[in-house]
């Protein structure tokens, strides 16, 4: 399975197309965005993806103790996850579910799986 995936740098956009891995189930737009809107997602090496409800984006390096990137997010209508953080950079990556685990694909292609996801609770620049 294909999937177009948009990796954005400043003033440009690319589209890049990643193979899936079989078992990958793309999730619907609609779906990714109520599941992910007010979460933040654990990854195994200890980064954290904070997506609040209001749009919002943080993530943390070492559970916060490497320091934060902030930015927005946006759910595309290709179930692409693109953030533009507030230093003018931005990307888009995928979301898959496979196996009962979500997974982040970039737009290079690499895979992170998600190791858990909660609730986002407060934003700690907002503390």
């Amino acid at each position: 399975m294909l999937i177009l995936l948009a990796a954005l740098v400043p003033g440009s956009a690319a589209a890049q197309t990643l193979d899936t891995r079989p078992g990958d189930a793309v999730i619907p737009s609609a779906e990714l965005d109520a599941r992910l809107r007010g979460q933040e997602l654990i990854f195994f090496d200890e980064g954290v993806s904070h997506f609040y409800n209001d749009g919002r984006y943080t993530f943390a390096y070492d559970l916060g103790r490497g320091g934060y990137a902030y930015g927005y997010f946006e759910v595309a209508e290709d179930s692409t996850v693109c953030i533009t953080f507030i230093n003018g950079l931005s990307r888009c990556d995928a979301y898959v579910e496979n196996a009962g685990r979500l997974i982040l694909i970039t737009g290079e292609g690499d895979r992170f799986p998600i190791r858990e996801a909660r609730d986002a609770g407060l934003d700690p620049a907002m503390e």
